[in-house]
């Protein structure tokens, strides 16, 4: 990557005058946060915080147009409280001054945002993001000739019910946690409204709080980041891949949805059984209509489909309930009205958030367009249901995902351009190849003497 200069707006906070650098993320298409840090010079000379980046190094131009912009989104800026002297903003991806590149996933997530305003609606979108946190990953990989990994558990959790680590307080991951959750909230305005100790071994949880798509995806990269961060410093590793155990829950990233008109929560229905209205009945039925074209989306890895089997609290059927975890879509308790949502289990923090949420809302939008009935709520285990058909069971490998996505994507449309369909299956289908090719140390274990 080839970064020129920086110029630092006339309209930021004179504080930020005396600082030298500023880091500027901005996310590729598969969800990778990337980050350049630029120089601040001493005078500024535009209105715009400006880097030139060689576009084709991260899979967003082709290399005969490669030079793209990155222009920080000021509303961003935070000191990084570990780096003296440093800033972090946000940007977005610009083919040239005054033209958003049409595949930046921040572009994308904006464009829900309008064209749900243009329907009337404003969605409000909050998430659980589930990680790992390990003392040491060790992994050695020299593709021929060796393949391998090496877990150093924090702690572990043998089994589940009373003898897991839910929500259990260790020293190590407690102190890590409340450490993550006061720098996201004090330093880079990140509403934290829970965290914990989670299932697996060494697994924890944030909460975020409910806000726009493009704010939320935001927050989403920045927790991220600084969990990653954090445990460098600490001696340990976070990693949002999301099932690195065998045997024992994943990582997911559950996404609560409720949509707004003006004040009224329009999900809410004092009179329902479970108080939601039909309108998010109509809205759960677009997700479970299109989960199958989903899952490319919201659980794009190889590693997404050894989280989406029974057993696991994760979701395996389309189908739907009342504080029901074993189901795609949860309805949590309603005890005001603004509470009222529903909530997608699908996804996994290794999704792309921005294009997550944004598919996530379409989807349901399109259910209620269409007035898709999501049948009768589930109310018991579907892990001990078997006969439920292809078309309303999640795909079981990244391949038959996108085998799904390539044959139901007109509900994306309205937002999602058809060069950012194909960009996004093309990196994913290579990826998958890439994969899947390889042998790994259990076909060894299996298949070496046959």
């Amino acid at each position: 990557m080839v970064v020129d200069e920086v110029v630092l707006s006339k309209s930021v906070p004179g504080a930020l005058e005396k600082v030298r650098w500023v880091e500027l993320h901005y996310t590729d298409l598969t969800g990778r946060l990337r980050v350049t840090r630029v120089a601040v010079p001493s005078v500024p000379s535009t209105d715009a915080i400006v880097a030139k980046v060689d576009g084709s190094s991260v899979g967003m131009a082709p290399i005969e147009r490669s030079d793209l912009l990155l222009v920080a989104d000021e509303s961003t800026l935070r000191p990084i409280p570990w780096l003296d002297g440093y800033w972090r903003a946000i940007s977005d991806i610009y083919v040239e001054w005054g033209i958003r590149h049409p595949c930046d996933p921040r572009y994308v997530t904006q464009g829900v945002e309008e064209y749900f305003d243009s329907q009337g609606l404003r969605p409000l979108v909050g998430v659980e993001v589930e990680f790992f946190v390990f003392k040491e990953v060790r992994l050695l990989y020299r593709v021929p000739i060796a393949t391998a990994y090496r877990l150093e558990f924090v702690d572990r959790s043998f089994g589940k019910g009373l003898d897991s680590n839910y929500h259990t307080v260790g020293e190590v991951l407690g102190s890590y946690l409340s450490e993550v959750a006061l720098v996201l909230g004090k330093y880079f305005d990140v509403d934290v409204r829970s965290y914990h100790h989670e299932v697996a071994s060494s697994q924890v949880e944030l909460s975020l709080g409910a806000k726009s798509p493009k704010a939320l995806s935001d927050g989403i990269q920045t927790v991220k980041y600084v969990a990653k961060s954090i445990a460098s410093v600490r001696g340990l590793k976070a990693t949002f891949m999301p099932k690195p155990i065998y045997g024992e829950n994943g990582s997911g990233m559950h996404v609560h949805v409720s949509l707004w008109r003006g004040s009224t929560n329009v999900f809410h229905d004092p009179n329902d059984e479970y108080g939601i209205s039909q309108l998010a009945r109509y809205f759960i039925g677009g997700l479970l209509s299109h989960s199958r074209a989903l899952a490319a989306i919201v659980a794009p890895t190889v590693n997404s489909y050894k989280r989406l089997v029974p057993g696991y609290e994760a979701p395996v059927y389309a189908t739907w309930g009342p504080a029901n975890r074993s189901t795609m879509v949860r309805v949590p308790k309603v005890i005001t009205p603004s509470d009222a949502r529903v909530e997608f289990r699908p996804p996994d923090p290794s999704s792309n958030p921005y294009l997550a949420i944004a598919a996530i809302l379409l989807a349901g939008l399109d259910g209620i367009r269409k007035s898709i009935d999501p049948g009768e709520p589930i109310k018991e285990n579907t892990y001990n249901l078997h006969r439920f058909p292809r078309e309303r069971t999640l795909p079981r490998s990244l391949a038959e995902a996108l085998d799904e996505l390539a044959s139901d994507n007109d509900f994306l449309k309205p937002v999602f351009t058809r060069d950012l369909l194909e960009a996004y299956m093309e990196i994913k289908f290579k990826e998958l190849e890439e994969v899947l090719l390889v042998p790994t140390p259990t076909e060894f274990f299996k298949y070496l003497d046959v």
